[in-house]
């Protein structure tokens, strides 16, 4: 009797159950806390919430790591050609650069053909948080990054691909867009953060690339590790420079505009 699922795609959805477990993990703690003590305002259930939550990272990251260690039946992807060490370490450093040069045409899209805000209330967010809870960074800069590149490059983007069989360039392009499309929209959900989705969809498309380019996850991991922890570091310790540094994003956008009116 021939299997519905290959051991590649019930890996996969392990590891999309599992990272659905690690979000929602703090609900049903913060509920408990909340109805076994009425008073306690939000500012300290948070901190009580933020251990779990950063417990429940390292919990997750650690099985999608076995997980992945598991990962016999590779996707195409992985079982083509894989970029030597040299080169590898050549695209993580070209990745960052990449990956920030993308994310700043988009935000400039975002801001001033789209007119959302520059500021993303995901990242407001977490600022608060790590300032809150300076251990969050790691959640923040190392185990988030390993576990969202496991789901959304292996388990989603890579699944994806697969869906599309062939060899011809066309086809690869087909499946390569069609699955950063869905892996980045499905990022922004997660990120709960509709308004900054361009953004989004250019950090799958870039983490997507370095992978399908090198054949190796570490390079997205690693890319999106410097990436969140670059962005917190400006951020705390330039947090009072950076309301001048939206501006001068701002007139960027606007001297690009007059020269490019698209």
């Amino acid at each position: 009797m021939k299997r519905l699922f290959s051991n590649r795609q019930v890996n996969s959805g392990l590891l999309i159950l599992l990272f659905l477990g690690v979000q929602f993990a703090v609900l049903p703690v913060g509920m408990i806390m909340a109805f076994t003590n009425p008073s306690v305002t939000e500012a300290e259930l948070l901190q009580r919430i933020l251990p779990v939550q950063a417990a429940s990272f390292l919990v997750g990251t650690i099985l999608a790591i076995i997980l992945g260690q598991a990962h016999q039946n590779k996707n195409r992807i992985e079982l083509g050609r894989q970029t030597d060490p040299l080169l590898t370490v050549v695209w993580i450093i070209g990745g960052v650069f990449l990956a920030y040069a993308s994310q700043l045409v988009a935000s400039m899209i975002n801001v001033n053909l789209l007119g959302n805000p520059i500021e993303s209330e995901n990242t407001t967010q977490i600022i608060d948080m790590i300032r809150t809870a300076p251990f969050m960074i790691l959640v923040v800069a190392l185990l988030g990054p390993i576990l969202e590149e496991y789901v959304f490059r292996r388990a989603i983007f890579a699944e994806i691909y697969e869906l599309f069989p062939g060899s011809s360039k066309g086809a690869k392009v087909m499946a390569f867009l069609v699955a950063g499309l869905v892996s980045g929209l499905i990022f922004a959900l997660a990120h709960w953060d509709f308004t900054h989705i361009l953004i989004y969809l250019a950090m799958s498309y870039t983490f997507s690339f370095l992978y399908v380019i090198t054949g190796r996850l570490l390079v997205p991991i690693l890319v999106h590790m410097l990436m969140n922890g670059i962005v917190v570091g400006l951020n705390l310790l330039l947090g009072d420079y950076m309301e001048e540094i939206e501006e001068l994003q701002e007139s960027l956008g606007i001297i690009l505009k007059v020269i490019f009116p698209f």
